[in-house]
């Protein structure tokens, strides 16, 4: 009953067909997303994972002061509070951290991220815009969660003061990616990666965000530890990478190689 639902919740929207197509795919693939898999990764992030800020230093982000930018704590006692007030569960933040900093200190104008739910990203990306004096906004990727009535309450920690630099579009990584990445006239700084987690779901959407990034620009892609994607991407790409940990769970950065100067 609950799959003829969603296969008509699916048939009312025309515009997520194409992510319906890839849903009913994964059925007959071959599986990527084994235990076996999964133990594999997690293997493979913990033998790479560095303190956060290591990563951040190698990158090349930190001063010579070693200063990371903290995101005010009055702003995630807010959003907290917002999440409390509600029953509705909508999965865990992301490493807000780690996403401030990064933008803070890369100074990041251009950014798009995939997944939001609550907004915990979004507001983290927005917040150390703002406070940082950086001319730039945000687009999100964000499907509507079939059947669980919580649409409501995506992006609700995200304070309404940033609204003016935030774009929220409501469709699958499918559809939104390319119309996110067209959203912005240069290429993209950063790329927060948190939504299909599948092996198939990434093998689409990190070529594509890859191709996006301006040399220098950061990759991040949450739980890693979930398939061997991330890992089978990096040697492809063969780019720097690093990898943290938050809470057991496992982070994915790529810097995109500089291109060389020119002589004069």
């Amino acid at each position: 009953m609950i799959r003829i639902k969603m296969l008509l919740w699916f048939c009312r929207r025309p515009t997520f067909w194409p992510h319906l197509i890839f849903l009913l795919l994964n059925k007959v693939r071959k599986g990527r997303d084994r235990p076996e898999d999964a133990t594999q990764a997690r293997s493979w992030s913990e033998k790479h994972k560095e303190p956060f800020a290591d990563v951040l230093l190698k990158l090349g982000l930190l001063d010579e002061k070693g200063n990371i930018p903290k995101m005010p704590k009055n702003e995630l006692e807010e959003a907290r509070s917002k999440v409390a007030s509600i029953s509705t569960h909508m999965g865990g933040a992301a490493d807000l951290e780690l996403l401030y900093a990064v933008v803070t200190l890369l100074r990041a104008e251009n950014v798009v991220e995939t997944g939001v739910a609550y907004g915990w990203s979004s507001l983290a990306i927005l917040s150390a815009q703002e406070r940082s004096c950086i001319n730039g906004s945000l687009v999100s990727v964000d499907m509507p969660y079939p059947l669980r009535n919580n649409e409501n309450f995506v992006g609700m920690v995200v304070s309404k003061k940033y609204h003016d630099r935030w774009t929220l579009l409501r469709v699958p990584d499918r559809v939104g990616l390319r119309k996110a990445i067209g959203a912005f006239n240069s290429k993209i700084d950063l790329c927060h990666y948190d939504s299909d987690k599948s092996w198939y779901g990434r093998s689409f959407a990190y070529p594509i965000l890859w191709a996006s990034l301006r040399s220098g620009g950061i990759f991040i892609s949450d739980d890693i530890q979930d398939n061997l994607f991330f890992k089978e991407f990096c040697e492809k790409v063969d780019s720097d990478f690093f990898v943290t940990e938050v809470r057991g769970k496992y982070i994915g950065i790529l810097k995109k190689p500089e291109m060389a100067q020119s002589g004069a």
